[in-house]
């Protein structure tokens, strides 16, 4: 009985310590450096200071995806596109409108396209926009493993 009570408290405190067990969605006001970290730590792509994150969504557990919108500093466009464009280009082909019901800020039909990669990195297979919107630099990104 105690081992069930420990159990069942080590779950709670996980779960609550983990919010990545939900399905979970940020915008620009709620965009943490908690989800800037996860995005570095599993996509290997080491965002520049001044990166801002706009949205953010997650959803879980298994096969978890993530799809994260992050307006890049103008004078850090050098960086982020010399290592987007170092990725190895692989994986599956990605399907168009996955992001759709979940994602409406998920581009479909880009237009200022500065580099599009779809790579296999740190273990997730990923599709990577680098775009120009306005005056902004935009990184789209787009991760998930098998």
């Amino acid at each position: 009985m105690k081992i069930i009570f420990v159990l069942a408290i080590c779950l709670a405190i996980i779960g609550c310590k983990h919010r990545d067990l939900t399905e979970y969605s940020l915008d620009a006001n709620s965009f943490d450096a908690e989800a800037i970290t996860k995005i570095e730590r599993e996509s290997g792509i080491d965002l520049p200071d001044g990166a801002e994150g706009l949205a953010f969504h997650h959803i879980p557990p298994i096969d978890p995806i993530v799809f994260a919108k992050i307006r890049i500093p103008a004078t850090e466009q050098d960086s982020i596109f010399k290592q987007i464009e170092a990725l190895t280009l692989s994986g599956p082909p990605f399907a168009k409108d996955l992001a759709n019901d979940s994602c409406r800020w998920w581009p479909t039909a880009p237009e200022e396209v500065i580099l599009y990669k779809q790579a296999y990195n740190n273990g997730f297979y990923m599709e990577l926009y680098l775009l120009k919107e306005k005056d902004d630099i935009m990184l789209y990104i787009h991760y998930f493993t098998f």
